[in-house]
């Protein structure tokens, strides 16, 4: 059996979250903090408050002191790794990273289907630096208010806007990618594409040339969940949102989105979020009135 692979991040988004924002900090008597290779279809952006980073995208490393934005672009393969010393500030935080989700992108900037952001400049503007913490005041615990999301929305338009300034380039038609990690991208856009049929784990082997049993644990290795764990959470996310933008009944809804019946989404959505989806549905429909 092969050693870990590159991992897949599915990041999960709160109702019209725009953006998610981390904070990597020291951990450990090292004061190193290591985030493991992954990829995932969102922007990062990466601003560096302390201590000295290495940062490896797609085969590159790229050394940034205190100051410097490293963004990785969409579906690129990296990781980070944070050398923090004890002049760190007082929330010990290192390093922002900030995720912008793609459909974030294509709605407010559709330019950024043809356009590769670069990491040239080994120091930001002092405006970026600016946005990156207004953002990292805003906590996921409590969802913003209406006037507050479009403050939010605003920030991160000025920050793409900095962000081109700083160095842009025509996306590259290729790029050089792990050959495990391309297969398995692959395999989640065909998932992607075809979640709302029915769809075994048997099917998806043979489309690719597994056996069952490879691809099995080739998937659990590969993402962190099991194939059915991946198909439900994808059937459960698009149907979540049907459930709060329209009125279609629960049991379209579930046929709609690749359940075989309105009970088994009824149990998949609530062993996700403790409540029925009608629940989720009344309740979201309380708090927004």
């Amino acid at each position: 059996m092969r050693g870990p692979l590159i991992l897949h991040q599915t990041v999960e988004y709160k109702e019209n979250e725009s953006f998610i924002i981390r904070k990597a900090t020291k951990e450990g008597a090292n004061h190193t903090y290591i985030k493991n290779s992954h990829w995932h279809d969102e922007l990062e952006i990466a601003y560096i408050l302390a201590g000295r980073s290495l940062h490896y995208i797609e085969g590159e490393c790229i050394r940034a002191d205190p100051g410097r934005l490293v963004v990785t672009n969409c579906e690129c393969i990296h990781r980070i790794s944070v050398d923090v010393e004890d002049s760190s500030p007082p929330d010990n935080a290192a390093a922002l990273i900030l995720l912008i989700p793609k459909r974030f992108l294509e709605e407010q900037f559709p330019e950024y289907k043809s356009l590769w952001f670069l990491n040239e400049k080994k120091e930001a503007r002092p405006e970026i630096r600016e946005i990156m913490l207004r953002l990292s005041e805003y906590h996921r615990e409590s969802s913003p208010k209406p006037h507050e999301d479009l403050y939010i929305r605003g920030l991160i338009l000025l920050l793409l806007h900095y962000m081109c300034e700083e160095g842009v380039a025509p996306k590259p038609e290729f790029v050089v990618q792990n050959e495990d990690a391309e297969r398995l991208k692959n395999i989640l856009r065909y998932i992607d594409g075809h979640y709302r049929e029915p769809l075994s784990q048997a099917d998806i082997a043979a489309r690719f040339y597994f056996t069952p049993q490879y691809f099995a644990r080739y998937f659990k290795q590969c993402t962190g969940m099991t194939f059915t764990e991946h198909l439900t959470g994808r059937r459960i996310h698009q149907a979540r949102k049907e459930l709060l933008q329209t009125d279609k009944l629960i049991g379209n809804i579930a046929l709609d989105n690749g359940f075989s019946d309105e009970r088994s989404f009824i149990c998949a959505f609530k062993k996700i979020y403790q409540l029925t989806p009608m629940q989720y549905r009344k309740n979201i429909a309380q708090r927004l009135h």
